[in-house]
């Protein structure tokens, strides 16, 4: 799972520690999400654009929030 799910930061749980994020090996990053904190990011990030559904212009327009 730690490589599947992505912290809002762009880096996934694997990259995130008791300290912060890890960045991607070559630079840090600036959040400061532990793992869990991260998978909470990740969720709420999730569930936020779930509410977004999007229509095919062809459908008549522009998303719709459900």
């Amino acid at each position: 799972m730690k490589y599947l799910v992505f912290c809002p930061c762009g880096h996934s749980l694997e990259r995130h520690g008791y300290e912060g994020c890890d960045g991607d090996g070559d630079r840090t990053c600036s959040c400061a999400h532990d793992s869990l904190a991260a998978l909470d990011a990740a969720i709420e990030r999730a569930r936020a654009d779930a509410y977004t559904v999007w229509k095919k212009p062809e459908a008549g327009g522009d998303a719709e929030a459900v």
